[in-house]
């Protein structure tokens, strides 16, 4: 049997917040990449939803996240967006993989411990909604 790689106490309230809205969230140990198998696209997408992929970085929450990766066969009103990038750096779930540079509009906010206040995954996660939004 594998040994689990023992989480931070605040990632692992941080991604316990983020299953209870994303069912079937996946978290993979080794890099710290994270599924979320269902995400809601904003309109002109030929999804409604698709998986959405993210790492969280060495150093979290001192250094924050940066770019999510979706499905590389996403349109946007039947085009290839033109800032999306073949992911170089693949996540490690089933697929092909696109990156979108992103990081949160404003800089990041220096977390509190509680991870409640300031920036933390569920505000990253929440704010691909407004990249995916931005269209082509």
């Amino acid at each position: 049997m594998e040994a689990r790689l023992v989480l931070p106490p605040r990632l692992e309230r941080e991604l316990a917040g983020l299953r209870k809205t994303f069912e079937g969230l996946a978290f993979m140990d080794a890099g710290q990449w994270v599924l979320l198998p269902a995400y809601c696209f904003p309109e002109r997408w030929s999804e409604r939803a698709a998986p959405v992929a993210f790492q969280v970085p060495v150093g979290y929450p001192g250094t924050p996240p940066y770019g999510f990766y979706i499905p590389g066969f996403s349109r946007y009103d039947g085009k290839v967006p033109t800032w999306q990038y073949p992911a170089a750096n693949k996540p490690p779930f089933e697929g092909d993989w696109a990156f979108f540079s992103w990081s949160i509009d404003g800089g990041w906010v220096p977390p509190t411990t509680d991870a409640i206040g300031g920036c933390n995954l569920r505000s990253f996660v929440d704010s691909f909604f407004q990249r995916l939004a931005e269209g082509a």
